[in-house]
Parts: structure tokens; sequence; C-alpha cells
């Protein structure tokens, strides 16, 4: 008999943001790719490139497009050398030419672009979305995308060389902390890296993909000479488990000889590289494999780093997970310190955190996406910064975090309008403790957008309100409605002002025991700590710990926060409190697996007369051997956990047990195996008895 556990208890994930706020940011991104067969008639050329349409828009609290701005993003594969005269979005279903409908400044003359005889040239321009027209076309784009398309001109085709539809995309964050002592064999550089890779992909009516992106980030450090090397000779992502050296997947084009690149002679600097996956490239399929991994399984994948001196790989990492919140602000002058007068300026933006934890909670490292809307400013301003910062409302404090404006990378806006879109990788020390701070309280920084003229900031918000303290509403067994609770039971608590942000387990490593504080929130039982699978606003998953006396009528249950502590809340507990867990509340469908293959039963996957099928609950109290709060069970070589007696009935008959043990690998599940009794069929219930307490009901379906 299998013993392993299907389904993840680290709860439901729910959307985490500051406060309300009456306009809201969002970016959407689409992906194309132009081909010259797609040209309205079809040329004959081996002419491609790969788009990225960023499409970033402002909505009213009715959700409602009001402003917004489009990026493009093409990265070009031409056949020869070639002048683009004309960079646009056209209103047209594929097969049909259409008016433009969002052109950018290549519009021919000293506006073109010479491509050289390679063919490659990477186009970034952005274009404002002022006019009603305009925004409704936008809105229309988004709904219909498949109705637009990009196309790019060029002197030979001044009607257009190559084009393709747009198509939505959807979007993923995963890291890895890359070290010398996850290669295969361990190097010994002084380097490591913090990397990020932003995963796009988009899908036809079918769900298959058609486009994708990885876009790669990596911040490198130690990197000296005389332990790394003088030159990066690749940057890839590879299929293969930790420990083991698997082939290349996704590569950035960085190699050996003319294609090395040169580390900094510091030792550190930043690596960023865009790989377009597409039907034209050879490798499609193998690509495609990797980017629906990234999404699905990160950790079958890692990301490496190559020198001239490890040819084989300096320093890796698996990818992982990551967790992550929005924080939709109002940046405005008045914000700032002291408040800037005669400036009607404002910036509905988004500031999104990626986070990759410790064993124990705290953040380890982090991405942070800037997605800044600036409306209002004088015609020709020039913007030199963008930056979170430590301090609460009316205190100026340092930069922690940094997007790189300025300098060099100075925006100049022709007319007082536009968005900065920017991916920020933070692996500083004093980046990695403003994150922590962030995930307990944001209210204590704030984001802020500086120009020449106003160079301390010219509109600035904090990223959250403070925060309130936190109630209690109600508590309930994680799988079902069952108000009582034993100890080690997996326990939901709702209220409001629960967590500022939003966290499971997926961004964990290394975790062999539950972390009894997350996000600064902690909650004790009967004054004992609760271990943490899941804190959010409006909901926490913790485990009752096993120190809890049971048979009490009541033990008090306190939540405490950055905001304060609640009110204390009553729960009940008991010795035993079975508790199954349910997978569709609609139907009562219960978490009952066959076996063979750990499927769920349901209407189309019926278990049959005799067979075995495993049934997962909490509330079984403590094991044999006992169990420790909080602590992962050991793996089934070690030894199984079993509960007391348990009876199991299906359909009313009974169901002979084969075993009920604690789930290896897990704290505060339960698994009970038993034989699918004769003379039941259809939808029957399941219900088990541990002692005197009786579980809720579930539904299984029997042949």
């Amino acid at each position: 008999m299998k013993k392993t556990m299907f389904l993840s208890c680290a709860g439901l994930l729910l959307a985490c943001a500051s406060g309300a706020m009456a306009d809201t940011a969002q970016t959407i991104p689409f992906l194309t790719q132009l081909l010259p067969a797609n040209e309205t008639p079809p040329i004959t050329d081996t002419s491609t490139a790969n788009v990225i349409v960023w499409v970033h828009v402002i909505r009213d609290n009715g959700g409602n497009i009001t402003s917004g701005s489009v990026d493009f993003d093409v990265s070009t594969r031409f056949s020869s050398a070639v002048t683009v005269t004309g960079l646009h979005i056209h209103n047209a279903p594929a097969g049909t030419a259409g008016s433009i409908v969002v052109p950018t400044d290549v519009n021919g003359g000293a506006n073109s672009i010479a491509v050289d005889a390679t063919g490659r040239v990477r186009i970034q321009k952005q274009v404002q979305v002022p006019a009603p027209a305009t925004v409704a076309t936008i809105a229309d784009m988004i709904a219909n995308p498949q109705n637009y398309y990009v196309n790019i001109h060029t002197t030979g085709n001044p009607g257009g060389a190559m084009r393709g539809q747009i198509v939505p995309a959807e979007m993923k964050i995963v890291m890895g902390l890359m070290g010398v002592q996850n290669e295969v064999p361990p190097t010994t550089s002084n380097g490591s890296a913090v990397a990020t890779v932003t995963v796009l992909r988009s899908k036809d009516a079918g769900g298959n993909v058609v486009f994708a992106e990885a876009i790669f980030n990596a911040l490198y450090t130690g990197m000296d000479a005389a332990s790394s090397g003088t030159m990066f000779t690749g940057f890839h992502i590879h299929k293969q488990v930790a420990g083991v050296n698997g082939s290349v997947i996704l590569n950035t084009g960085i190699a050996g000889g003319a294609a090395a690149v040169a580390i900094d002679p510091s030792g550190s600097g930043t690596l960023n590289y865009l790989v377009p996956v597409a039907p034209s490239d050879a490798t499609f399929v193998a690509e495609v494999d990797a980017i629906n991994g990234l999404f699905d399984n990160p950790g079958g994948f890692y990301i490496n780093v190559h020198t001239d001196k490890f040819g084989g790989g300096v320093v890796r990492d698996q990818l992982r997970n990551t967790d992550s919140a929005t924080f939709q602000v109002s940046m405005l002058p008045a914000n700032e310190t002291p408040p800037i007068v005669g400036l009607a300026a404002t910036g509905t933006s988004a500031v999104s955190i990626y986070t990759l934890r410790n064993a124990d909670g705290s953040v380890a490292a982090g991405t942070a996406i800037f997605d800044v809307n600036f409306r209002g400013f004088p015609a020709a301003t020039t913007f030199t910064g963008l930056h979170i910062h430590d301090g609460p409302a009316g205190v100026a404090g340092g930069v922690t975090i940094n997007t790189g404006l300025g300098g060099a990378n100075t925006i100049v806006s022709d007319t007082g309008s536009g968005n900065v879109y920017r991916l920020v990788t933070v692996s500083t020390a004093a980046g990695i403790l403003t994150l922590n701070s962030i995930v307990k309280d944001a209210s204590q920084q704030y984001v802020n957008l500086h120009t020449t003229v106003n160079t301390g900031g010219a509109i600035r918000s904090q990223l959250a309100l403070p925060l309130a303290v936190p109630v209690v509403l109600g508590v309930a067994a994680n799988a079902s409605p069952i108000l009582r609770a034993a100890p080690g039971s997996i326990l939901s608590i709702y209220g409001t002002n629960l967590s500022q942000f939003t966290s499971g387990l997926q961004a964990f490593r290394g975790i062999t025991a539950l972390p009894t504080s997350m996000n600064g929130v902690g909650v004790t039982i009967q004054g004992f700590k609760a271990p943490f699978y899941f804190v959010s606003p409006l909901q926490l998953n913790v485990q009752v710990p096993f120190e809890v006396t049971a048979g009490a009528a009541t033990q008090p249950l306190v939540v405490t926060t950055a905001g304060g502590a609640s009110a204390t809340f009553n729960i009940n507990v008991d010795a035993l409190a079975p508790s199954l867990f349910i997978v569709d509340a609609a139907s009562n469908l219960g978490a009952v697996v066959k076996n063979s293959d750990f499927s769920l039963t349901t209407r189309t996957n019926p278990a049959k007369v005799g067979d075995p099928v495993v049934i997962y609950s909490t509330g079984l109290g403590q094991v044999t051997p006992a169990a420790f709060t909080g602590v992962l069970l050991a793996p089934p070589a070690a030894g199984f956990n079993n509960t007391a007696t348990v009876t199991v009935t299906i359909g009313g008959q009974a169901a002979p047990v084969i075993y009920s043990i604690g789930s290896p690998g897990f704290v505060g599940l339960y698994q009970t195996a038993v034989t699918v009794p004769s003379g039941v069929t259809g939808t029957v219930p399941v219900v088990l008895k541990a002692g005197t307490a009786t579980s809720n009901s579930v539904n299984m379906v029997v042949q």
C-alpha cells in the first residue's frame, strides 16, 4: 500500500493588497511572433521577430480603463540588412489588412531604424493612451486581442514586412539562490548569485502554448578573477533535479569565444537576457516543455552560470516558486516630506513583491516589480529615480530598493505622462531587511519617483496603511465546517487584518518544521505557539499544538500582528475531533483517492467494490510513535506513526480498515486506508469515527 500524500495543506491562496483605492494600476502582457508569411498578401522571406506588448492601464473603481501606456519590446531576426520605417498595432483579424490604432514614433525619415547585416536589433518603444477613442481601442484590444496585430514596416516592404496577431500571456516569477555548493561537483569559486526568471506564455483556444518568453535576471557577487575566471561562457536553464547535471533547455546565448561576456572586474554585476520561444524555433517542443515546467514544477529545473574557469557551471540552484503580494498605491506630491505644492501630478501605481523564504519564514531574497503610471507632470520632465525607501509617512528615509532609473538611464517624458515598469532582483542586505519589514508591516516603506526639478522626490506613497488590530471572527477545521479541534489538528482562523501579506509554504526551502511566526503574525492557543501553514489578511491556517489541553470546554486563541493583539477567541479542543477533507464543496466530494495511483475518486473516476482507497482527514490526535508540534513526520523508511483505532463506513456499510497513520512528510494530516465494501454503488457517504467522536460526512463515487 502507498502511504503518501497527494494534496497540499497550505490552504487557499488569497489576493493581498493594501487598502482599497479609487484607481488601480494593471499591466497585461501580450506575445506574438512576426512572420512575412502573415502579411496580406504573404511575403516570401525567412525574417522573424518576437514581440512582447506590455499594456499598462489605469482603471477607475468601476473597472473602466481611463488611461494607459503601451510598451513594445521587439527582437528582430531579419534575413538581411534593412531599414525599419514603421512599428504599429493594427486593428484587423488574421489575413486582413487593418488601420493603425497604436502607432509608435518609428514612422520613417529621421525616425527610421537601420538594421545591419546580422538582421538583429531590439526595438523598445512606449506609446501613451490619452484620448478617449484610444482608451476605447485599448479596452477592445484587451477584450478581443484576436482582432489586433503588430506590424513592422521596412523600406523594401513599406506596407508591412512581417506581422503577427497578439495573444494574451500569463506571467510567473521564479527565483533561485545560486551557490557553488549546488554544482556537481561543487566548485571553489567565491561567487554566488540571485536569479529571477520572468516566464510568459500565450496559449491557443485548445490550451497549447503558441508563444513564450523567459526573461533572465541575475545579480552576481564574489566572482573575482582568481576564483571564478574572467568571462561568462554560459547562462542557461537546465532540465534536471538537484544533484544531477542535465541538458540545456533555455539558452540566453552566452557561450564561449566571441559570445562570451566579461565578468565585471569588481566581481559583482548584473546579467539580463531575454529568451523568446516561438514555433519557428527548431527546439520549440523542448522549450515549451520547459516553459510549462517552470509554471507547474520549477523545482525540476535549475539555472546555471558558466565561466571560462568552470565550463560545467560555477554557481547554480533549482528554480523555486515565490510568494507574492501587490500593493496598489496613489503617489502624490502632497505625500512628500516636505509636501510639494504647485505640482498637479499623480501616480496610480502597483508595487508587487515576490519573495523566497528561509526555513524559519524570514525572507532570503526577493524581486520587486514597479508599475508606476505618472500623469500631470510638465512637458519634457526628466525622471531621475524610482525607489523604495524605509520610513513611515511624513519621514524621509534612505533608499533600500533601487530600480536603476537615473544617470544614463533617465527617462524624459515629452507629454508629462507615461509608465515606468521595472523589475528589480533584491539581494543586498539592506534590501532583504526591507523585504522582511514589508511582509510584516508595509506602512513602514514608501515608493518615490524623483525628477530633475524635485530631486528629493516628486510623488510618493506609503505601500500600505498602518496595520489595524486583528479581529478573529471564527474558526473551523481546515477540512470541513466542524467547529471542534484536537491537539495536532489543522485549524483555519477567519477574520480581518490577520496579516499584511499572503504566504504559504511554496517559497520555503529546507523546511523540516513549520514556522511559529510568519510575516510577523503569531498565534497562541492556551498560550502555546501554533505553527503556520498559511497566512493572509482574511485567513490563517495553523496547527493546534499537541501541548494544548484537550477535554476542557474551551481554550483561548489570540492572534498578534504589528497592529496589535486580537481579543481572545475561545475554541473547543477535544482529544479526538475527526474531520474529513472536502475537495468540492458544491458536491461535498471528499478527499478519497485510489491507492493504486492516488487519483481522486470522482464520477468519471469511480472506485470499485474491493478497491483499497485512502481517506484524508485531520483531528485524529496524537500518534504512535508520538509526533511533535509543527515537525514534519518522518518519511516511510523510518516507520509509520499510527493513529488510535478508527472505524469507517462507506454508504452505511463497514469498510475494513487497512491502516490509519499520520501522513509522512506532513503536519496535522492523517490518511486512513480502507477497502470499499460490497453492496454500495453510486455517490455514497463516507464517515470516520475515532473513539466516541464522529467526523463530518463526505461523498465518494463507487461504481
